[in-house]
């Protein structure tokens, strides 16, 4: 069943959610209200349309390189199960994607930057691989808090 995806990078490595789950996309402004005690990939929350939401960094998370966040840094707000909204933020915006979400391979122990119980699987998008992000998993605000 073809569906789409919305495509982004993080250090250069491409990945996808299914679009159906993105909320909203917005323009990294640096306008994040930290929260005390929490780990640095944790960046705080913003107000999205009158609803607090927790903004991840997973580049600080998964990465000891130097973060930047310029004028292409975004900001991926994804519903998840229960009404939940979290955002992750990406370096930027590849495309959106139509791809049979059927087909998606199983994601091994390699190649992927990503611990495989966090990937729905993997995708070929123009002859580059694609690590398709299970958001409900990633996001699970009980293994990450």
């Amino acid at each position: 069943m073809k569906e789409e995806f919305l495509i982004f990078r993080m250090f250069g490595v491409m990945y996808g959610v299914r679009l159906s789950r993105v909320r909203e996309i917005i323009t990294y402004s640096g306008k994040i209200t930290p929260l005390p005690n929490n780990p640095a990939w944790i960046l705080g929350v913003i107000n999205m349309r009158g609803e607090v939401t927790p903004v991840i960094d997973f580049r600080r998370k998964f990465s000891a390189m130097d973060i930047v966040y310029d004028d292409e840094t975004i900001i991926i707000a994804m519903k998840l199960r229960g009404d939940r909204v979290m955002a992750i933020v990406a370096d930027n915006i590849e495309t959106i994607a139509e791809m049979d979400a059927d087909s998606l391979q199983a994601a091994s122990d390699i190649g992927s930057g990503l611990d495989t119980r966090y990937l729905e699987g993997l995708a070929r998008l123009n002859g580059e691989m694609i690590s398709v992000i299970n958001v409900d998993v990633m996001l699970d605000i009980n293994e990450r808090f």
